[in-house]
């Protein structure tokens, strides 16, 4: 039976990201991502076989090799696809961890291995909040564009399934992939 998945790094310490949260609540048409589903996606898979699971595990450790831990901070407040038009509110992501060329090599092995995923370009940030509407959200940008709100060493990648509800996504852990 196909199960939701998508591979990602998850963000431990978000008590820095909540006020800016709450913030962002008070805007009509903004609704905020829940607190511990907030993490870092290096590859959505979507709808995959669950055979499939321990090949994503390989090729996600294989993808990690020779990366080591490094600090991420979470940083400054964005938009997609820009903020004139918001559609979803994403705090940034900076580090020395190669995120772009993990995403990049899981998504040539899965590519590969033959097991599908959305081929968005990778952008390392954090969902936090999906926007409804055209509220104007320009001040909301500016408060927080250079706001440092949270610092960790993350020290794993989750293969994660996510489960659709009439009340939004569960997300439970599959499989974990250690940093070196």
């Amino acid at each position: 039976m196909p199960i939701r998945v998508f591979i990602s790094i998850p963000i431990p310490n978000t008590a820095g990201l909540v006020p800016m949260m709450e913030d962002l609540k008070t805007v009509r048409g903004v609704r905020t991502s829940p607190v511990k589903q907030l993490h870092i996606t290096l590859r959505f898979l979507g709808d995959i076989e669950e055979e499939q699971l321990d090949r994503v595990e390989e090729i996600v450790n294989e993808s990690l090799i020779g990366v080591h831990a490094s600090r991420i901070l979470l940083k400054g407040l964005g938009a997609f696809p820009n903020q004139r038009a918001p559609r979803v509110l994403w705090a940034g992501v900076e580090t020395d961890i190669p995120l772009a060329e993990i995403s990049e090599r899981i998504s040539r092995k899965l590519r590969a291995a033959g097991i599908p995923f959305d081929e968005k370009p990778f952008k390392p940030h954090i969902t936090v909040a999906r926007v409804e509407g055209t509220p104007n959200l320009v001040h909301k940008f500016s408060k927080y564009k250079t706001t440092e709100f949270a610092t960790y060493l993350p020290n794993a990648v989750h293969v994660m399934r996510s489960e659709l509800g009439p009340k939004g996504a569960t997300h439970t852990i599959e499989r974990v992939c250690y940093l070196h």
